[in-house]
């Protein structure tokens, strides 16, 4: 009887979910699948496929690709345009012209205002050869820059050349590729601490692209149902415009003051969350699928700049899986097939 009474709870509960629950309809469901212990990608990229996803993240570097002025050099594109479209994957594309809290330019461009034409003319260029690369990839977007409110800062001066980039180099990105959703990844508190420099490149963007982890500056989490509010405070800002979270993650690790079941908590209630704003969020891309390994953990902390315990356990704790051997299920990702599933993915 224990049994029975309990598979009925089972069965009730699932019945509740799913008329809580909003068809998937247009939306996209993302996830920046990543290797487990045991490099294999395409079981990775099987176990994400299976769960729904349907989107992947590819960053790109512009002065790792462009080493030389004019000369293009990496694998990625053309790996890319083997791997994906036969597996019916789309992608999100970020050409990293800054990073975070990095300048990304090639090195013989650095010094150079980002609205100067031989700046401009050059990340065209780049475009060129990266779309040339790939032809057969179909692109769910293209972000110009990675958060890049970390470097532009309060300067309203460096801000206004970014935008006037932005503008240029966007246009050329869709006189390329029809139909290409073109923005720039801000990341969700510097869409609110920079909102007036946001809000003017994003006037010239076809999707406001936010990058969205609830930590505090100390790097420790927030309550999992913050993402409600934080969700609605992004539509407020941007009504009846097209939204995606590039980047939305949540890490697991007790020293930045979480677990797994404050990890598995957020993956339902963003679900939810998204639920409420299904004509305007477009795209959610989880980070990651599977932890990362201790020497890319140590990697970042060095490229940021950041060693504190908690930093270091809010990167190492992301994914949705383990990393050891071929990885482990965390309750996040049984929460993440779930509700992909709930909903029709």
């Amino acid at each position: 009887m224990i049994l029975a009474a309990s598979f009925c709870d089972t069965v009730s509960l699932h019945a509740v979910e799913t008329e809580r629950t909003v068809p998937k309809g247009n939306r996209l469901l993302g996830c920046a699948v990543t290797e487990a212990g045991n490099h294999d990608y395409d079981a990775a990229m099987k176990l994400a496929k299976s769960a729904g996803v349907q989107v992947v993240s590819l960053k790109l570097n512009w002065d790792e690709v462009e080493k030389k002025p004019g000369v293009y050099e990496s694998p990625w594109p053309k790996i890319a345009n083997d791997y994906y479209p036969a597996r019916k994957e789309q992608v999100s594309l970020r050409l990293a012209t800054l990073d975070t809290d990095r300048n990304r330019l090639p090195s013989d461009l650095r010094g150079k205002p980002l609205n100067d034409p031989e700046v401009i003319e050059r990340f065209d260029r780049l475009i060129d050869w990266i779309f040339n690369e790939m032809p057969d990839v179909r692109l769910a977007e293209l972000s110009i820059g990675n958060e890049i409110d970390g470097v532009l800062r309060d300067d309203p001066v460096k801000w206004g050349q970014y935008t006037e980039f932005f503008e240029a180099t966007s246009r050329h990105a869709r006189e390329r590729r029809a139909d290409l959703n073109v923005g720039a990844s801000i990341t969700f508190d510097g869409h609110l601490k920079y909102s007036q420099f946001a809000a003017a490149i994003n006037r010239q963007a076809d999707r406001i692209m936010v990058s969205y982890y609830p930590l505090t500056s100390a790097f420790e989490v927030r309550p999992p149902e913050v993402v409600h509010d934080d969700f609605n405070v992004i539509c407020r800002m941007y009504p009846k415009r097209s939204i995606s979270f590039l980047e939305a993650g949540y890490p697991s690790g007790s020293r930045c003051g979480s677990s797994e079941a404050k990890q598995e908590q957020f993956v339902r209630e963003l679900f939810a969350a998204w639920d409420e704003h299904p004509d305007f969020i477009g795209i959610v891309t989880f980070v990651w699928l599977h932890d990362l390994p201790v020497p890319s953990v140590e990697t970042l902390g060095k490229y940021y700049g950041v060693g504190s315990p908690a930093f270091l356990d809010y990167l190492s704790t992301l994914g949705l899986r383990t990393f050891q051997n071929a990885g482990a299920d965390k309750p996040a990702f049984k929460s993440f097939e779930l509700q992909a599933k709930l909903r029709g993915w």
